[in-house]
């Protein structure tokens, strides 16, 4: 009878426990969305685009061709172009971007690195974890992105309790009322 006891206990422990979103489950979670590349757009019909590269030496190094000329009436009209040397950092770019002369970039790329922080909320059904990132080999675009790249990032990442286990939600759910 003890023994049954120490047994009903022990279940009623981990049923209750598993409710619990862990520092492993949300990271088991999270983990695959990484690696992933940070991108940026390069609007080559644009001359604001233009003037952004003019500083840099992407063009002396020869991963782009720069045509200065700005030509009235010229819009649609590339002026940046792409060399061999950049097709390594060339993202794909959806059909509707690139007839509008858009082109995405890797400027980096992050990886997953540790969970800083678990805070349930709403009654234990909801949680925001905190984690951190590192972000490497940062490309020679990133100087002509808004991007400030920084080695470690913090995030969050928001999760629901459904009746299958944890899931992470977009933050925005209208549901979600944790911050």
């Amino acid at each position: 009878m003890k023994t049954l006891s120490i047994i009903v206990l022990a279940l009623f422990l981990v049923s209750c426990s598993s409710k619990n979103l862990t520092r492993g489950k949300a990271a088991e979670l999270i983990q695959p969305k990484y690696p992933r590349n940070i991108d940026w757009p390069i609007f080559t019909t644009d001359p604001k685009d233009v003037i952004k590269f003019l500083p840099t030496k992407l063009e002396e190094e020869g991963y782009v061709i720069i045509k200065e000329k700005i030509v009235e009436g010229g819009w649609r009209r590339p002026y940046i172009f792409f060399t061999d040397k950049s097709k390594s950092y060339l993202l794909e770019t959806p059909e509707y971007d690139r007839s509008s002369g858009i082109q995405r970039v890797k400027v980096a790329e992050q990886y997953f690195s540790e969970i800083t922080g678990v805070r349930m909320v709403k009654d234990g059904q909801k949680a925001i974890v905190e984690y951190s990132v590192i972000n490497k080999n940062v490309t020679p675009f990133a100087q002509v992105s808004a991007l400030k790249i920084v080695p470690t990032e913090n995030c969050k990442a928001y999760f629901a309790l459904y009746d299958d286990g944890w899931r992470l939600i977009d933050k925005f759910d209208p549901d979600f009322k944790g911050e």
